[in-house]
């Protein structure tokens, strides 16, 4: 693929025109099309990848018009970045994923006659070859869909919205393995290996333990010395990459395969559409699977809890158990399982002791790119911007907020 940031390039538009134009819509019946293609807004939300948005409005042998909506995700060009950053091994599993495990998902729900999930954008197409690695998806903005502004925490509706989109999920691996199904049962060989573990040993690891390092300061600069020791004796070492490289080796034999990647720009939200002031969403959708593994729920439920709450929604994390868990075992039912026998709530209680230092750790990481500032980075660079985060007011209350919770958790769960 040509350079991110070339979208007029012959290039890309030829890359584009074989990849979107011609195998994409292949099976849709086209004679001819116009196409439109732009760029992203946000660049710093995108690690391993860059994306562009391509619109087409196309043309059937009936000269029945349709328009098209797409965003083509690829693999980052730049070959400092490539040499770096495991890019292949991430689209590999997130082809996977749209390509397996999503059909495999709604062919098991279209047997049990249930209406198949419908939180997940359509793929249009995939390409992993030794050049490329392509992803080309619905536009879901085009629709009404909108992100949430990673600078502020999801509202209670919000976060519920995802944990039932969790709980579909989570419950459709869980059916599957209780039910022997021999398609799931194959595709999970390739959820097995950590997927953090290649990013521990470039910068990106680097800055991790730098954020777990940043939270003892702030906790030991605010006077909450005692949190600090307790916080530390909970995880368990200083260093965040041995904290989660040890969770994720752990083995269990009560999991699913995960959303892996449960921050706040992963997911789209829409409201009603007599919903003029948009006050409340109505529906949730996400994406971005280059981070699944298979692993417990928890993994994912303390990632994004932690990723994405503040004090104020914390208070409610009972009650947010509890939804996500109404809705888990709502779903296994439908699905011919027994949630009792499978995962009863009393085995999710002791995985969120288990586990959920996971999502505590990567908190003060995931916190630098919500309230990171894009107009900083062509004067300090990613690394300096990301540390510069640290330093601001919203960032020390979220993290001590999740510092606080997680220390108290373990004793009221």
């Amino acid at each position: 693929m040509a350079s991110g940031s070339d979208f007029t390039t012959e290039q890309l538009l030829s890359d584009l025109f074989k990849c979107v134009s011609v195998e994409a819509l292949k099976n849709e019946n086209i004679q001819k099309y116009d196409l439109k293609i732009y760029g992203t807004e946000d660049k710093i939300e995108q690690y391993g990848s860059d994306i562009a948005f391509v619109d087409i409005s196309a043309e059937n042998f009936n000269e029945e018009r349709r328009d098209y909506n797409l965003v083509l995700k690829y693999g980052h060009t730049q070959k400092n970045v490539r040499n770096k950053v495991p890019i292949r091994d991430g689209f590999k599993r997130e082809i996977v994923v749209y390509t397996r495990l999503i059909p495999c998902y709604q062919r098991f729900q279209q047997e049990k006659n249930i209406r198949p999930l419908d939180f997940i954008p359509k793929c249009f197409l995939t390409k992993y070859s030794d050049t490329d690695e392509i992803i080309v998806l619905e536009n879901l903005k085009s629709m009404g869909y909108e992100t949430q502004d990673r600078h502020k925490p999801m509202n209670l509706s919000q976060i519920k919205l995802v944990l039932e989109a969790y709980a579909e999920w989570h419950a459709l691996s869980f059916a599957l393995e209780d039910q022997k199904d021999p398609e799931y049962l194959e595709i999970t060989k390739s959820f097995r290996l950590n997927p953090w573990k290649p990013y521990f040993q470039n910068q990106l690891g680097e800055m991790i333990d730098f954020a777990q390092q940043s939270l003892y300061a702030i906790l030991e600069q605010n006077g909450e010395t005692t949190l600090l020791e307790k916080y530390r004796n909970l995880v368990g070492c200083d260093s965040a990459r041995i904290v989660l490289t040890e969770l994720m080796s752990a083995s269990e034999d009560t999991a699913v395969i995960l959303h892996g990647d449960c921050w706040n720009n992963n997911f789209l939200f829409k409201c009603e559409d007599n919903d003029a002031k948009k006050t409340s969403s109505a529906k949730v959708a996400m994406f971005d699977f280059q981070m699944s593994s298979i692993r417990s729920p928890v993994f994912d439920l303390s990632h994004f809890i932690y990723s994405v709450a503040s004090d104020e929604e914390l208070l409610h994390f009972i009650e947010l158990m509890e939804h996500y868990y109404f809705h888990l075992s709502q779903n296994l039912t439908k699905l011919g399982s027994d949630p009792e026998k499978i995962f009863p709530f009393e085995t999710l209680i002791l995985h969120w002791k288990k586990y959920s230092a996971y999502g505590a750790v990567l908190c003060p990481f995931i916190m630098m790119y919500c309230f990171i500032d894009k107009q900083d980075m062509a004067d300090f660079g990613v690394c300096q911007t990301l540390k510069n985060a640290t330093l601001k007011i919203d960032y020390i209350r979220r993290t001590m907020a999740v510092a606080k919770h997680f220390v108290e958790c373990d004793f009221l769960v």
